[in-house]
């Protein structure tokens, strides 16, 4: 978690996060609003189109079934039927004959100005009289106890309608076409009573070919239910009849078709039945899924436009950035090696420049500090160096003296000689170091001059390996701690001594050299105070001024790494060992600036 919070406080996240949401949430939200506005807007307009449409549609069949009830409406009040229908017994046969000729005019007349109807009869209710039909070629079978016929006579007058079918409903035999029934009973006028029967059968596909061109896209349609929520037309012929399983709506709902939501619009007609339009939103908001789909391609597109644009943005202004922010922290380590690449005309390229001018000063700075530490370490070992030759040559002079006074001129003789070899090796005329083999040979020019001191009391035995003879060590590196062996060590207990100077070389390309001695060692609370840098304690003798400056010469040249150990038994000697590397030159000299 917090390496994922720490990569959203970096600016490349954050430039990269900024043009993606700036660019990809307004066209995305504009395309959702966008979307969501025009399909609420198509939807409402399909809705009203669709309405207005079934309102047109039941107009028109208002329209034929108003024509088709003005036609019976001209059969019920016609002399010439009602003549017909109450035509008496005592009527002569010219007579009767007379009133079926007028009848039958009428019905052809009528079927010429009404070619939709297919046949009209009349039927008597006292079932005196032939059945009056506008067909004179074809018998009519009895239809007095047809279901149809109750209806008629059931509904008083009033106009019933009966569905689409392939049957006649007069002759019972298949149509071939489809045909729908309409029926009325007719009324005497003088005593309003029930005395015939009107039936007129009309060829369906003038309706059916009206409806059939109302459709709403591709699976949208119409259809037509009675009063008893029956099927009167259907796209699908096999339904005419039958139930609907949709539940008659008062107003326009949705309603769902399996998984197609569908918009019914329902109006009812003048006779009481409702025409109902299935409309399908999905496919008629298909404009609004246009935009939809345009959208998410939109978005799309942004999105990839943001990344692209993001990324370059990022690349030329959040990593330049970040790559410089890594510089400042490798410099911060340390690392003044470091430069940024980055310097070009813009912003970014002039904090490069004066991040390279920084670094640059910096690393200035600290070599110049380097080198004055180095001078002023370098001066400071000169100081403890020429602390120790006043204290060697009072010692040294003072024992030349006492040789003198005794008469013996060849020992002072080879005791000046061995002084000015050694004053000579301290001068550093040929640079700061030496090899360790005349560094040794010093030593034992200078053991020569203690010998004279101590009676031969003291003998000194060297083990190196040839090949480390070579090795160049800081100049007057060992004589200090011989001497603090000499004086320290084997003189106070004013029995013959042993210095042993051992060199080897270790597994890590180290030299070691141990210088031991079997004087009278250190008081364990001494120990502390051998190598201190303070200046009380430095002050207190030649002893600690002689380790402090071996040790403080090996630190100066070779690294804080190496440097001296001192370990010690009392009573049976002391043993300093100066660890070295093999490298060499003044260019490893360290300082306080690292």
């Amino acid at each position: 978690m917090m390496r994922y919070r720490f990569q959203l406080h970096s600016i490349v996240v954050q430039l990269f996060l900024f043009f993606f949401a700036g660019m990809t949430l307004p066209v995305l939200i504009g395309g959702l609003l966008s979307y969501s506005v025009s399909s609420s807007v198509v939807q409402e307009q399909v809705g009203k189109v669709a309405a207005l449409t079934i309102t047109q549609v039941n107009d028109k069949l208002n329209l034929f079934f108003k024509k088709l009830d003005d036609t019976s409406m001209m059969v019920l009040s016609s002399k010439d039927i009602h003549g017909f229908l109450e035509a008496k017994k005592e009527m002569t046969l010219y007579e009767r004959e007379q009133l079926l000729k007028d009848a039958k005019e009428l019905l052809t007349s009528i079927m010429i100005n009404s070619p939709e109807i297919l046949d009209i009869n009349i039927f008597d209710v006292k079932r005196q009289n032939a059945v009056l039909s506008s067909d004179t070629l074809m018998s009519t079978p009895d239809q007095w106890d047809s279901g149809w016929y109750k209806a008629i006579v059931e509904a008083e007058g009033r106009t019933v309608w009966f569905g689409l079918s392939r049957t006649s409903y007069i002759k019972g035999t298949n149509t071939g076409f489809p045909v729908f029934g309409m029926g009325r009973a007719i009324k005497s006028w003088e005593t309003g009573d029930i005395i015939g029967v009107l039936f007129a059968e009309v060829m369906g596909d003038v309706l059916i070919d009206e409806l059939d061109r109302v459709q709403f896209g591709d699976t949208g349609y119409t259809y037509v239910v009675n009063d008893e929520n029956r099927y009167f037309y259907h796209p699908d012929p096999a339904l005419y009849g039958e139930t609907s399983d949709i539940a008659l709506p008062d107003r326009a709902i949705e309603h769902m078709f399996g998984k197609n939501r569908m918009l019914l619009i329902p109006e009812m007609l003048d006779n009481g039945w409702h025409v109902v339009g299935v409309v399908p939103l999905e496919e008629l908001n298909a404009d609004s899924l246009t935009i939809r789909n345009i959208t998410v391609w939109i978005t799309l597109g942004s999105i990839l436009l943001a990344i692209a644009m993001g990324y370059f943005v990022t690349h030329k202004i959040g990593k330049p950035l970040v790559d410089l922010s890594r510089l400042m922290r490798r410099g911060e380590a340390g690392d003044l090696t470091v430069r940024s690449p980055n310097v070009g005309r813009g912003e970014i390229g002039q904090l490069g420049r004066s991040f390279n001018k920084m670094i640059n000063q910096i690393g200035l700075l600290i070599a110049r500090i380097a080198e004055e530490e180095s001078e002023k370490k370098k001066a400071e070992i000169r100081a403890l160096r020429y602390q120790i030759n006043p204290h060697f040559l009072y010692n040294t002079l003072n024992s030349i003296r006492w040789l003198a006074k005794l008469g013996r001129t060849n020992d002072v003789d080879n005791a000046v000689t061995s002084l000015v070899q050694l004053l000579e090796g301290s001068l550093e005329r040929n640079g700061v170091f030496v090899r360790l083999g005349e560094e040794l040979d010093l030593l034992q020019k200078y053991m020569i001059i203690q010998e004279f001191r101590y009676d031969n009391r003291i003998e000194l035995r060297i083990d190196c390996p040839d090949h480390l003879l070579n090795v160049p060590i800081p100049r007057m590196l060992l004589q200090p701690i011989v001497e603090n062996a000499i004086f320290h060590g084997i003189a106070p207990k004013d029995e013959d001594g042993v210095i042993d100077i051992r060199v080897e070389e270790t597994e890590r390309e180290q030299i070691r050299i141990a210088i031991r001695d079997d004087g009278v060692g250190i008081a364990p609370g001494r120990m502390d105070q051998l190598l201190s840098t303070d200046g009380e304690r430095g002050s207190r003798g030649m002893t600690n001024i002689g380790l402090r400056h071996v040790h403080q010469t090996v630190q100066l040249y070779y690294g804080e790494q190496c440097g001296i150990s001192v370990a010690s038994e009392q009573g049976r000697g002391t043993q300093v060992t100066i660890t070295l590397t093999k490298l060499k030159g003044d260019h490893h000299v360290q300082s306080a600036a690292g």
